[in-house]
């Protein structure tokens, strides 16, 4: 896999460059499956059967959202005699667009192949999937944003929220339980598109920091159950400190990061009008913030001389944290350049 490395970075470096200078949708589509296809080695970089029955549900439903795209594009070509993105003039094409791309992000009611893809995966491969592969279909969503039905982004953003933290307050794998809070995150991302794109970008761009510096500190303590992150503290406990405040940015406590974007939604929800998608959506948040919440009581409030319900590990030489994880949790956890970036989107948008 070393080899195939540079391969993988650097077509998803060319794909993200096609998003960023196309408007055309059958070259932005080359580009969705140039992404998914090179994402695949990622999830069977093992001879493993939960790599394969991942990588394999994970190609199936990709390559079902591109056909609706295609499909779409060739409707809309047909009709309208446009290939642009920003020229989908039918509203039932733009639905079913919209819709491709909610499968390709992992929204509900199209969020199965989620938390089964990231369990058989590492949580370094993991943050490629949950941040970089879903900037493709934001940048799509966002040159679309004008023409997308509110009403449908908001049941499906309510529907995210709801039963991401439904579903993770019985889990007790930690890629399953990060999962989930990437499809509740990504439902706060993509709810306000239509009305504050900037805004969106704002909250993926912090969302994916602080999510990469969960997973990266996840790795770092090899834990991959509640059980094992019993321990982590007496193992590492700068790391596992990490942890437990990237854990709360997700949550969106306050002064922590994953605050303001949550905060910023909401603002311009209740402006809009949207009083109940705003109050549904932070209601159905608590149930996030209560798995969230759970993590952190594991993960540093299970100390000597209380009584932690797990075996012991085996004690292995304690490793440092290294410098990215310090450097993507000092800019996940400030709210210095996101205030910042809230400034400028304020008086450009004029909210």
């Amino acid at each position: 896999m070393p080899i195939f490395q540079p391969i993988i970075l650097t077509t998803l470096t060319i794909t993200t460059l096609i998003f960023l200078s196309s408007t055309y949708l059958v070259l932005m589509w080359v580009a969705l499956e140039l992404s998914t296809l090179v994402v695949l080695p990622l999830i069977a970089n093992k001879s493993h059967p939960r790599s394969i029955e991942a990588s394999t549900k994970y190609f199936l439903t990709q390559a079902t959202a591109s056909a609706l795209i295609i499909f779409s594009w060739a409707l809309n070509h047909i009709t309208a005699g446009s290939g642009q993105i920003t020229e989908v003039t039918n509203q039932a094409l733009t639905t079913i667009m919209a819709l491709a791309l909610f499968i390709k992000i992992g929204l509900v009611p199209f969020h199965f192949w989620v938390p089964e893809t990231i369990q058989g995966m590492t949580p370094t491969a993991s943050i490629f999937l949950l941040t970089w592969q879903k900037l493709g279909p934001l940048i799509m969503l966002y040159l679309m944003s004008p023409l997308i039905n509110f009403e449908i982004l908001s049941v499906v953003s309510i529907l995210s929220t709801t039963v991401a933290g439904w579903l993770g307050l019985n889990q007790t794998q930690i890629r399953k339980l990060v999962a989930f809070s990437s499809i509740a995150q990504m439902a706060w991302t993509l709810v306000i598109i239509k009305y504050a794109p900037s805004l969106t970008i704002l909250a993926f761009y912090l969302y994916s920091i602080t999510i990469s510096t969960t997973l990266l500190t996840l790795e770092k303590l090899s834990t991959t159950s509640i059980n094992n992150l019993l321990l982590s503290f007496q193992k590492a406990p700068i790391t596992s400190s990490l942890l437990t405040v990237s854990l709360l940015s997700l949550s969106g406590l306050p002064p922590l990061a994953g605050f303001l974007p949550k905060w910023l939604t909401i603002d311009q929800l209740v402006a809009e009008g949207a009083i109940w998608v705003a109050f549904t959506m932070l209601m159905a948040s608590l149930l996030s913030l209560f798995f969230y919440l759970r993590l952190w009581y594991d993960s540093a409030s299970t100390l000597p001389p209380n009584t932690a319900n797990t075996q012991r590990l085996w004690r292995k030489p304690t490793q440092q944290t290294n410098l990215a994880i310090n450097s993507m949790a000092m800019a996940a956890l400030t709210l210095i350049l996101a205030a910042t970036m809230m400034k400028a989107i304020t008086k450009q948008e004029g909210y």
